[in-house]
C-alpha cells in the first residue's frame, strides 16, 4: 500500500482529461458577461443614432410647412404634429419592444417635444459687432403640451441664450441659433435601460435637440382648429 499511493497520485497529476472542463467552467462566465456587455453596447450606440435620426427627421417635417400664396407665415395643425410624432415608430422601431418590456406604451418610452420660437429685436438697431443673442428676444410661438415627458418649452418664459456646448434644456437656446426670423425646435429624450444587468446599471439618458429654420416661411404658427391638446398656441401668436 505504501508504494501504491504515490503511484496513484502521480497518475492523477498526469491525467489531463478534465482540464478542458475546468477551463470552460472558469472562462465561460467571463465570456458570457463580455458577450452580453458587447450586445448592450451595440444596442446603446444604435439607440443614440436613432434618437439623432428622430430629432432631425421630425424637425425637417415641421420646417417644410409651406405658407399660403402672398404670405410668409406657414401653419401646422394637430394632425401634422401627430404624424411627426408617430413617425418615431418607423425611425426607431426598438420602442415597440422596449416599451412593453418595461410595462409602458411606446409613446411613454420616449419624450418628443416641439416648438416654434420667434426672434424679435430687443433694441431698434444692433451694432455691427453685437452678437445676435444680445440683440434678439426668443419667444415661444407655440409648444407641444400633450406629449409624454413634461419637457415642453414654456410659453410665458423667453428662452435664454446658452453656450453652444451646453446641455439643452427647455428654457434655453444655443447662442448660435439666434438671428432674424424663427426656428423650429425638436427635443427628444430617451432613457436607455440595458436588457442585461439593469439591476446594476442605471438608465442612461440620451437627449438630442435640433434647431432648424423654416424652409419656406419666416415663421410657422399653430392652427388650433380641431386641436386635441397636443400643442398650445402662445399669447401674441
Amino acid at each position: 500500500m505504501t508504494r501504491r499511493v504515490p503511484s496513484l497520485a502521480r497518475r492523477f497529476l498526469r491525467d489531463g482529461r478534465g482540464v478542458s472542463a475546468v477551463e470552460l467552467a472558469v472562462i465561460l462566465p467571463a465570456f458570457l458577461a463580455l458577450m452580453a456587455g458587447g450586445i448592450q453596447l451595440v444596442a446603446y450606440i444604435n439607440a443614440t443614432r436613432k434618437i439623432d435620426l428622430v430629432a432631425n427627421s421630425i424637425s425637417q417635417m415641421i420646417s417644410q410647412a409651406v405658407p399660403p400664396q402672398g404670405s410668409t407665415v406657414a401653419t401646422v395643425n394637430s394632425l401634422d404634429l401627430h404624424f411627426s410624432y408617430d413617425s418615431a415608430l418607423v425611425l426607431f422601431p426598438y420602442l415597440m419592444k422596449d416599451g412593453p418590456r418595461q410595462g409602458l406604451q411606446w409613446w411613454q418610452d420616449i419624450s418628443i417635444n416641439f416648438a416654434s420660437i420667434a426672434f424679435t429685436p430687443k433694441i431698434p438697431a444692433c451694432g455691427s459687432n453685437a452678437a445676435p443673442a444680445d440683440c434678439y428676444l426668443a419667444t415661444v410661438a407655440w409648444t407641444s403640451v400633450g406629449t409624454y415627458g413634461g419637457n415642453a418649452r414654456p410659453c410665458l418664459t423667453p428662452q435664454s441664450p446658452a453656450a453652444d456646448t451646453a446641455a439643452p434644456t427647455r428654457f434655453t437656446l444655443p447662442r448660435s441659433a439666434y438671428g432674424p426670423g424663427s426656428v423650429i425646435v425638436v427635443d427628444v429624450v430617451f432613457l436607455f435601460k440595458p436588457t442585461f444587468g439593469s439591476a446594476f446599471v442605471s438608465p442612461i439618458r440620451i437627449a438630442r435637440s435640433v434647431y432648424l429654420q423654416p424652409r419656406y416661411a419666416t415663421l410657422i404658427t399653430y392652427d388650433t382648429t380641431n386641436d386635441d391638446g397636443i400643442a398650445a398656441k402662445c399669447l401674441g401668436f
